[in-house]
């Protein structure tokens, strides 16, 4: 148990949700995400797995200058490597208990394109995190804007 199985629910600050869906996504950062030693990510794999990681790269020295510099002046791009470190296993309850909580506790983000309560509702039914994935692509990271639009106009001539 190297490393995780793609795509990854990133859970990050304990309230705000991400989808990674490769690691060619964690091969590029900026040097001050390289600054950064705890990420607060808990990252969910499809095997019941829990991981953080943290991003180091070859070319990047962490020193007073480039970190003064990467806060000020210029905050250049790297290529990164991920090292990860399992953290744990879960049940997919857990898993959707804290997309639900980044759901309640969104500022706008997970809700430009639907509602909270149809978003919670969709989650809430999920069996397998391959159905919780499915959701956050439809509702948030891959949305279909008139798939999404032809489904509120039906709710709204259904409620009339």
């Amino acid at each position: 148990m190297e490393k995780p199985e793609f795509p990854l629910v990133d859970i990050y600050d304990s309230h705000h949700v991400d989808l990674i869906p490769e690691e060619e996504n964690l091969k590029k950062a900026p040097a001050t995400e390289l600054l950064i030693k705890d990420n607060h990510s808990l990252l969910y794999d499809k095997d019941g797995n829990i991981w953080r990681y943290f991003l180091k790269s070859e070319f990047f020295e962490d020193t007073l200058v480039n970190r003064v510099v990467a806060h000020t002046l210029y905050n250049p791009d790297f290529e990164v490597e991920p090292v990860w470190e399992h953290a744990g296993e879960y049940h997919i309850e857990d898993l959707k208990d804290e997309v639900l909580r980044c759901i309640d506790y969104d500022e706008g983000i997970i809700t430009q394109y639907e509602e909270a309560d149809i978003i919670q509702k969709e989650i809430s039914i999920c069996f397998s995190f391959e159905d919780v994935v499915a959701v956050l692509n439809k509702y948030v990271f891959d949305v279909d804007e008139e798939l999404i639009l032809a489904e509120q106009k039906r709710r709204e001539e259904n409620d009339y």
